[in-house]
């Protein structure tokens, strides 16, 4: 009866090691593609260790895509949000939009990705990311773009990791 009384007030004291080591995703990410070349910066906000915010920021991706779009801006700073689907892994889906150069949206971007983090809890392994892309219509929005299938894609990227950044 000790044991089990000493046992149970050890579980109380220590849930974290009773239930094993969770990775938290909140933080500041250096991020690469699959060809090992520096790509992305992410930032990961949240409320607890379930769910939150996130930027992502990809400089240099040609928002045009090849020409394919007259993009004036875009918003290269994706805007998104993150959720826990297990003690090392994440789903997010990020949001950005691209104009013309009288300000109209051209199209919508979608980015959801599922990542999960190494042992370590320091290397983010973005297992499978898919990109989707909506077309306006002024006459069905603003009807949001979860609700309806892609104009274009998805567009798959391979597998690459990103990197915590920490102070030294």
């Amino acid at each position: 009866m000790k044991l089990l009384t000493l046992v149970l007030a050890a579980l109380l004291v220590f849930p974290a090691a009773a239930a094993g080591e969770e990775c938290g995703y909140i933080g500041s990410w250096l991020g690469y593609d699959s060809n090992g070349e520096l790509s992305w910066t992410s930032y990961s906000h949240g409320m607890n260790s379930s769910h939150g915010t996130q930027l992502l920021e990809v400089p240099g991706f040609d928002f045009t895509f090849g020409g394919l779009f007259d993009v004036a801006n875009y918003t290269g700073n994706l805007k998104g949000v993150w959720v826990r689907t297990g003690g090392h892994t994440y789903s997010m889906n990020g949001y950005g939009i691209a104009t013309d150069a009288t300000g109209a949206a051209v199209y919508a971007m979608r980015l959801a990705c599922n990542a999960s983090l190494a042992a370590d809890c320091n290397v983010l392994e973005v297992l499978d990311c898919e990109m989707m892309l909506y077309i306006p219509d002024p006459a069905t929005d603003p009807i949001p773009i979860w609700d309806r299938d892609p104009d274009i894609g998805p567009i798959y990227f391979p597998p690459h990791k990103g990197y915590r950044m920490t102070v030294d």
